[in-house]
């Protein structure tokens, strides 16, 4: 408040200052000479050239009632006037008459010079001619004795004019006829024609700027009247500055008269009227001030009583209401008399209605500046006075303290409303902080409900009733619906805290709506609903947070689920002018055309035959979340009864980047250069892990390169689903993976899915890095394969910390396999080298070289036995040199019963294997195979090339296996496994080659086990 009290002083006092200096400026600064006397005035001494001009004040020769002709020798004596002055011409019954005609003279002395002089005549009533030295020179209206041949008109003008000699000899022709006051009220100027004009440029500047500025102060209080029509008094001091404005503009020097061409009648209605009607506007703008200050029936008294004048002066000519101005003037001034004083008495007497003690005295002030300038421009109308300096400060000092006035209640009223707003925020603060935790208090005990009844609709069915489990259905959709309308609240209080933000990216659209369909494939199950993703591949990749445009897409593809009970809902898109226009369209109810707008405000839903829960507020949230992504969401089409299409915009990421297949295309082509522009991070020696990281960002890339620095893991990246397989395929020692979910071409759910068709939960892990964390989304991750979730943007700890725990839980893995190679290296049973030892003993008697055979091959069977790593490679011949030695031990204890075949190309010989990976399939086929049987029988071993794949089977005809021991074959039975032989080499097959045991049989006649190795 105080600050603006100290600017609006400062205002007025610039104003106040412009206007003297306009003052000072227009003043006669020259050597002021004597008035005239006798009819003569000596200006011999007078400096014509500084442009300065003089007024011809005093005594002039007058002649009543004779129009002297110029040039003619006077008969009668003259009688003196002064100017400015009013006639004052006695009748024969002794009164004074303002009508009829008269002559004015007045020799001016000057300096001879052929210099071009002139006059200023601003007010000669009502009629004038101005004839210098015999020659007429200006003229307003027509002067004559006679009423019928009289014409007035009592405009201001100038008259210029040379002089011959040293004399000019001024006679004027006055007449009046309509006005109560006749003669010349104003005075008259004389000087060079460039100071006259310089005389009235300097006049109509100081007049134009109190009229301006009026009418800007006026134009100002109607324009917030205008937005607050409540303050009366906006509009009644609007009025009343500019009412004054054109009593300024119609009276003293007339400015209305020089620069319009008006009827003369309707100029004097013009001028009365806003002189009069100026005490209205007054009295009203005071009444609206000081309710319960002033009585009613004097405010009425007063507005009516003017009203009624001024309706007179515009019905009747100008000779009739002239009579009575006077009246009206002094009506007006002891009206503002009476008023000025009963507010005197009410601030005496402390009764100060709606202002404050300080806002009433300055508001009588303001009244006392208006009166003072009233008076002040009486004066001057009257003659008695010869410029109103004083009118002008007194009535822009009026306008200036009623607006400040006008504004001190404004800023009281404000400080209230302020005061309010400040209750009323803290209150909506409290209340907004209320119901958001309320609704964070709501989600823990829904998502209880949601989780319990779930579980209990998927094992509960056998102990339930068809209805229990559709009352179940109907808690756990209703609570569904219940938890979406909170995480709405939630929303809706962040965008009302402007605290949701977005973090735009390249997003393909065609991946995230491949998302939303894997999360709404269960919730659509009982509908016959079929979801339908046209969006084409060489779309553009689009400018937007990926995780707000999948909320988006969900919301809408969820309202478009609900009000469809079978059919299609198609998802397309297309490319134009920088954006892309994605299209939802469904089989459904359909929306009434008068519903498309009202559907996108909030807590408004469409009309249907089916009742939905929910509160309206999904599509105006998405409305809010495409315009933070500079997009619009409108209704393409709807027709009830056949579906609704609704679309929404997005910018594209890039207008020349092309598609995003085509951007999939060129980051496999450019991956290594990808790579190149990552910094190598220098690792601590040789890592011990080695971490696939995928994202199609390579900042992203170069944030989880700094993040591993410091660890002993090895960072190999991908940038794109597609390359990341096919490392996969092409190295074996990769522990871990971390995947982007979002990403072009093939999103990260597909990528897992594609890897587990290799590698189990435990060979390989991969940790899911995204933004999208829902519920939802976290499932539709874990069943895609993923063994942990890392919610960007995530914390570097954190990342660490799940990465350091899945890579010893794949040890723990790596170390069971190895002890299950342990546990089969171990099958070698002592009675075995007994049996073994008994075979050499024996054949040394008879052959001493077979038994040295033997030994050797027992030997090597041992050695290389306990010899092998299960992640090392042996030569295929090595390998076989084992099934050799092992086949001749067996062979030299069964003799005859055991027959083995070899079918071995020489081509695959030198080819690498996993050790331990024949022999122990073809000591099952001896042992378990044809050694149950009483004639013992055949083992073949056939080892072939085809291309670059190596072709192993081992076949024996011995007892085979039933269904239900195949079955078996890879479970746990009990506390003992069956086929812990098989199911090792099953496992370190998958693990280390990517390829897995087949095996068949039929009981009682033979069995067959084979793989092969891509070499």
């Amino acid at each position: 408040m105080r600050k603006m009290l100290v600017a609006l002083i400062a205002v007025s006092l610039g104003c106040y200052i412009l206007l003297f200096g306009l003052l000072e400026a227009t003043e006669n600064k020259g050597m002021k000479p004597e008035s005239a006397r006798n009819g003569t005035l000596d200006l011999t001494t007078w400096d014509f050239a500084s442009d300065e001009v003089v007024s011809l004040d005093g005594q002039w020769e007058f002649f009543w009632n004779e129009l002297l002709e110029p040039g003619v020798q006077l008969v009668s004596s003259p009688h003196f006037m002064d100017v400015p002055g009013f006639w004052r011409h006695t009748a024969p019954d002794g009164t004074l008459q303002a009508k009829g005609g008269g002559t004015y003279r007045l020799k001016v002395k000057l300096d001879p010079s052929s210099r071009v002089y002139g006059l200023r005549i601003s007010n000669i009533r009502m009629a004038s001619t101005v004839y210098v030295n015999g020659e007429k020179v200006g003229e307003s209206g027509v002067p004559t004795l006679s009423h019928s041949t009289y014409e007035y008109a009592n405009r201001p003008y100038n008259a210029f004019f040379t002089v011959q000699g040293d004399t000019a000899d001024i006679l004027i022709h006055a007449a009046n006829y309509e006005n109560t006051q006749g003669g010349i009220p104003y005075s008259l100027y004389f000087g060079s024609a460039q100071g006259i004009q310089v005389h009235n440029t300097n006049k109509n500047i100081l007049n134009l700027t109190l009229i301006v500025s009026l009418l800007m102060l006026g134009c100002y209080q109607l324009g917030v009247y205008i937005i607050r029509k409540k303050e009366e008094g906006l509009l009644y001091l609007g009025l009343s500055c500019i009412v004054i404005a054109w009593s300024f503009a119609s009276n003293g020097e007339r400015i209305i008269v020089e620069y319009f061409d008006l009827p003369t009648e309707a100029y004097y209605k013009i001028q009365a009227v806003s002189l009069y009607l100026s005490l209205i506007t007054m009295v009203l703008f005071i009444k609206s001030m000081c309710k319960g200050l002033i009585s009613r029936w004097f405010i009425n008294t007063l507005t009516y009583g003017m009203g009624l004048y001024i309706a007179f002066v515009l019905v009747t000519p100008f000779q009739w209401y002239s009579d009575f101005n006077m009246y009206a003037s002094t009506f007006q001034i002891v009206a503002y008399i009476i008023i000025v004083g009963v507010l005197l008495y009410s601030y005496r007497r402390q009764r100060y209605g709606e202002f404050t003690k300080k806002s009433l005295a300055l508001f009588i002030m303001a009244l006392c500046c208006y009166f003072v300038g009233l008076i002040d421009y009486a004066l001057y109308l009257s003659s008695v006075t010869t410029d109103y300096r004083i009118g002008y400060y007194a009535i822009l000092g009026f306008c200036f303290l009623a607006s400040f006035i006008m504004s001190y209640r404004f800023s009281e009223a404000y400080k209230t409303i302020e005061g309010m707003a400040i209750k009323l925020r803290k209150a909506d603060r409290q209340k907004d902080e209320f119901l958001l935790q309320t609704s964070h208090e709501f989600q823990t005990p829904l998502h209880g409900i949601i989780n319990l009844s779930q579980n209990m609709l998927e094992t509960g069915s056998d102990g339930l009733n068809a209805t229990h489990m559709q009352n179940l259905s109907l808690i756990r959709d209703t609570s569904r619906r219940l938890s979406a309308l909170v995480h709405d609240i939630l929303d809706m209080e962040k965008m009302k805290r402007n605290d949701l933000t977005i973090h735009p990216a390249s997003v393909d659209v065609r991946v995230t709506v491949s998302l939303v369909f894997d999360l709404f494939k269960h919730l659509i199950t009982g509908k016959k609903i079929k979801l339908i993703n046209a969006v084409p591949s060489e779309l553009p990749l689009v400018y937007a947070d990926e995780n707000r445009l999948k909320q988006i897409i969900h919301n809408l593809v969820g309202n478009a689920a609900k009000f469809t009970q079978e059919g299609n809902i198609t998802i397309t898109a297309r490319a134009a002018d920088g954006q892309v226009t994605i299209i939802i369209e469904d089989s459904g109810v359909g929306i009434a055309q008068s519903e498309w707008d009202t559907i996108f405000q909030p807590f408004e839903q469409a009309h249907s035959p089916y009742e939905y829960g929910g509160t309206g507020l999904g599509l105006f949230i998405c409305r809010k979340l495409l315009h933070l992504m500079n997009g619009e969401i409108y209704i393409d089409w709807s027709e009830q009864g056949r579906g609704t299409g609704i679309a929404f915009t997005l910018p594209i990421a890039d207008e020349g980047g092309g598609s995003a297949l085509e951007t999939a295309v060129a980051l496999e082509n450019h991956s290594t250069d990808q790579n190149q522009m990552l910094v190598e991070i220098p690792q601590r020696g040789a890592g011990k892990y080695t971490i696939l990281a995928v994202d199609d960002e390579t900042s992203n890339l170069q944030v989880l390169s700094r993040l591993f620095a410091n660890e002993p893991y090895n960072i190999v990246w991908a940038t794109n689903g597609a390359d990341a397989l096919k490392m996969l395929n092409s190295r074996s020692d990769i522990d871990l993976v971390l995947l982007d979910v979002m990403m072009p071409r093939m999103s990260g759910f597909e990528v897992c899915r594609e890897i587990r068709k290799q590698f189990s939960l435990f060979e390989l892990p991969i940790v899911l890095l995204t933004v999208l964390h829902s519920p939802s989304d976290i499932a539709a991750g874990f069943k895609a394969g993923a063994n942990d979730f890392v919610v960007k943007p995530f914390d570097a700890l954190e990342v660490r910390a799940r990465t350091e725990t899945l890579l010893q839980l794949k040890k723990s893995v790596e170390d069971a396999l190895k002890a299950e190679l342990d546990f089969l290296q171990s099958q070698i049973k002592p009675h075995f080298l007994f049996n073994s030892l008994n075979s050499i003993i024996a054949l040394c008697r008879t052959d001493a070289l077979r038994a040295e055979k033997l030994i050797t091959h027992l030997s090597y069977y041992l050695r290389r036995s306990f010899d092998p790593r299960p992640d090392s490679y042996v030569l295929l011949q090595d390998e076989l040199q084992l099934v050799e030695a092992y086949v001749a031990i067996e062979q030299a204890r069964f003799e005859d019963r055991l027959t083995v075949i070899y079918d071995v190309q020489l081509e695959t010989l030198k080819k690498k294997i996993l050790p331990l990976t024949i022999q122990p399939l073809v000591e099952n086929a001896i042992r378990h195979g044809v050694m149950k049987q009483e004639d013992g029988g055949t083992v073949r071993l056939s080892i072939t090339l085809h291309e670059d794949t190596v072709h192993i089977e081992v076949w024996d005809d011995g007892v085979g296996m039933s269904p239900q021991q195949l079955e078996q074959l890879w479970k746990w039975e009990g506390s003992q496994r069956r086929g812990v032989g098989l199911a090792n080499i099953h496992r370190r097959l998958a693990h280390f080659c990517k390829e897995e045991l087949s095996v068949a049989s039929e009981e009682g006649e033979w069995t067959r086990v084979q793989f092969k190795l891509n070499i």
